[in-house]
């Protein structure tokens, strides 16, 4: 290949990662440094073991529980309810629900307790655990798996059993001949991935609250 097609190849490469939304620091005295931001990482889509086969009557209203972290570490707690936070606002935003409060200060113990706290102000009760935490900050690699149950606020029946995971990692270093690629993490690379799998998960407990059932609709509803 000649020197010419070469450097337009070069030049068709660069302008192809700038529009991919990276960041490019440096002179071209030296390789210029090409920064990706990294992208939460789920292996599998949510894991559902329990749901409803029909949605219900009308859309129903949720108060969410901080999730209990199973994991032992100080202020463990104190670090559940922020994470939980993170997926009660993205399931706000998401609107799984025409109104969901949050139980600020709870634990999840389980459906009877959440019952009894929920005393007939809203149709379910949504809680869980944090099955597994690995903080990695800005640097590190940071893991999240998550357990999640909805229940009838009345009756007690399990309504949603789920489960799903992700992670963030810093890839290594990367030297190429017209630059050197370097991963980028967020600050709070926890509250990401809590947001991504609050997102997977939203989705289709959203579709049924909402009458949009993901299956037939030959069984009758758990709510009618």
């Amino acid at each position: 290949m000649s020197a010419r097609p070469a450097l337009l190849v070069s030049a068709c490469l660069l302008a192809a990662l700038l529009l991919g939304g990276c960041a490019l620091e440096g002179d071209f005295a030296n390789p210029p440094v090409l920064h990706v931001d990294e992208m939460v990482t789920r292996a599998w889509q949510p894991e559902i073991y329990v749901e409803p086969q029909n949605p219900p009557m009308r859309p129903l209203r949720a108060v969410f529980f901080p999730l209990r972290l199973r994991v032992q570490m100080a202020n463990g707690q104190a670090h559940a309810e922020e994470m939980s936070r993170v997926f009660w606002q993205t399931w706000l935003r998401e609107r799984v629900f025409p109104g969901l409060a949050f139980a600020q200060g709870e634990t999840w113990r389980g459906p009877q307790q959440a019952m009894l706290l929920a005393d007939g102000s809203a149709d379910l009760v949504v809680g869980g655990e944090i099955t597994h935490v690995m903080f990695g900050g800005s640097s590190g690699t940071t893991q999240v798996s998550v357990r999640l149950e909805i229940y009838d606020a009345a009756a007690g029946t399990l309504l949603w059993s789920m489960a799903h995971a992700g992670e963030m990692r810093n890839a290594q270093t990367r030297d190429f001949i017209l630059l050197t690629k370097k991963s980028r993490l967020p600050a709070e690379p926890v509250q990401a991935i809590m947001t991504a799998l609050a997102e997977d998960m939203a989705a289709p407990v959203a579709a049924w609250n909402n009458g949009q059932p993901e299956q037939g609709e030959d069984a009758p509803s758990a709510l009618e």
